[in-house]
């Protein structure tokens, strides 16, 4: 009996990593006879995809023959691997590829050993066009254990600001890695990738759907994928594909999935989170009511100063009046104490007139028809 179950289970494992490495889709657009033109141009034009793809630095395409015959080819290598691992992908694609159709016109193979790669010919043009179908999908056979509400929050927020990153990366490569906290001990790795030759547009609403559809057939997993053939997602819980800072973890035990047919209503939030924001007023709040006070400050100083400014010299002015004031005599003394303004007691002339000695004080004969009063100088 436990031989049975040791043998089903490594069965049951076996089956999975074949499903993980690689997974091919024959079209039912047409087939062609062995020896053909057809046959030997597709033949001729899949022996040359790996080591153009690599001396194109991951994604490649091409056309061979004429007419009803020619043949277009399509080529990625996801998360910018290294060229013997792109190679390699790519070669046990093709070998997977033309043993699971071995006469259809138009085929297309994930492959995933030792990354990820995607293989793509067909009977009509390619290039350039976003296509939601076929698909591949898969997940981890584990659940979360962590609040659902919790996980959908942190989770959506990483998947649409790794859509966004990854349709909007203007490097040739299309692709995007993210990692955020889950808890305090676990994190959520995701990696995004669209093939090069559709728009940033088309890229965006690609990826959307990789995780619209991931979202139906799979969520409560601990981790999975989902292919198509101008786009990939795979996110899990811990580090892979050597994109990511940290060391890749051990590879899980992925179940395919057929999810539903395809549903073009995407269900994800546009919005980018709000931690940005939040640091941004946090930081703005407080400096710029800082600068409001220092201001508010700054101007009751100012006018205080000026304030104390004004009534010093109003109380100066007010003084010199007393002053003066207590110092003015009737003409009548002044004549007397001067004699009557006589030379003898002239002491020089001033620009507002002569100057004569009065008891020890000066005293100056103002210029003018009717002097009412004289000034004294001490």
């Amino acid at each position: 009996m436990g031989t049975i179950i040791s043998v089903s289970l490594l069965f049951h494992i076996l089956i999975v990593s074949i499903s993980l490495i690689s997974a091919e889709k024959c079209y039912d657009t047409g087939n062609f006879r062995a020896n053909s033109t057809y046959a030997n141009n597709r033949d001729l034009l899949l022996s040359s995809l790996a080591s153009n793809v690599t001396a194109n630095g991951g994604f490649y395409n091409t056309t061979i023959g004429q007419y009803n015959d020619t043949v277009y080819a399509l080529v990625l290598c996801i998360s910018d691997p290294s060229a013997e691992d792109c190679a390699s992908c790519v070669n046990s694609a093709i070998q997977e590829l033309i043993v699971a159709c071995p006469s259809q016109k138009e085929a297309i193979s994930w492959g995933g050993d030792p990354v990820p790669c995607i293989v793509r010919y067909a009977n009509r043009p390619i290039l350039g066009t976003m296509e939601l179908s076929p698909t591949d999908s898969g997940y981890n056979t584990d659940h979360l254990k962590s609040n659902l509400t919790d996980f959908d929050h942190i989770w959506t927020s990483l998947m649409t600001e790794t859509v966004a990153r990854a349709s909007m990366n203007s490097s040739r490569l299309k692709m995007a890695a993210g990692v955020v906290n889950l808890t305090s001990s676990e994190k959520i790795y995701v990696l995004m990738q669209c093939t090069p030759d559709i728009s940033q547009s088309d890229c965006s609403y690609c990826l959307r759907n990789t995780v619209t559809e991931f979202r139906k057939c799979c969520f409560g997993r601990q981790g999975g994928y989902v292919q198509k053939p101008n786009c990939f997602l795979r996110w899990d819980l811990y580090p892979f594909y050597q994109v990511f800072s940290e060391s890749p973890g051990p590879p899980p035990d992925f179940i395919t999935s057929s999810p539903s047919p395809t549903d073009t209503t995407s269900t994800i939030n546009e919005g980018k989170g709000g931690v940005s924001t939040v640091l941004i007023i946090a930081i703005v709040i407080p400096v710029a009511v800082s600068l409001v006070l220092c201001y508010l400050g700054f101007g009751f100083l100012s006018r205080r100063a000026k304030s104390n400014k004004y009534s010093a010299q109003e109380n100066d002015v007010a003084n010199e009046i007393t002053n003066v004031e207590s110092l003015q005599f009737d003409l009548s003394s002044i004549e007397n104490a001067t004699n009557h303004f006589s030379s003898d007691n002239k002491l020089g002339e001033g620009g507002f007139g002569a100057v004569y000695k009065v008891s020890k004080r000066f005293v100056r004969h103002l210029k003018s028809e009717e002097p009412r009063r004289s000034c004294i100088k001490i």
